[in-house]
């Protein structure tokens, strides 16, 4: 059987923010978000984070997008706000669902320029 946790959905098309329960797999956060790679950003002091789509900015056009406290960049489509334990695995996370809708501002469709960063091992 299946691990389900409870999370955070924040979707900025339909400008809402929801407590679901996911099961705790990659492949049901793909199907939630909608796409094909994932990232977990805004990693929190508490140990929470942000699950969002890994090309979200390199889609056209960009998904609806949304700013969130800790973070300095805006975020595009569905997000999921997990927590981790101290073995790295996926829980719930520590945020209540009043916390995450006093962190978010809904944007709506701007365009957000990708930052690509490439690291060169010489």
């Amino acid at each position: 059987m299946k691990k389900t946790i409870k999370a955070i959905s924040i979707d900025p098309k339909k400008r809402t923010i929801d407590e679901i329960e996911i099961e705790a797999s990659l492949s049901a956060y793909y199907r939630h978000i909608d796409c094909r790679t994932i990232d977990f950003v805004c990693r929190m002091p508490n140990g929470d984070a942000l699950i969002v789509d890994d090309e979200a900015l390199l889609s056209e056009p960009q998904p609806p997008a949304f700013k969130f406290a800790y973070f300095s960049y805006p975020i595009h489509g569905i997000a999921l706000v997990v927590g981790n334990n101290n073995r790295g695995r996926t829980v719930e996370p520590k945020l209540t669902l009043k916390n995450v809708q006093n962190l978010v501002k809904f944007l709506g469709d701007i365009h957000t320029e990708p930052i690509i960063n490439v690291l060169s091992w010489d």
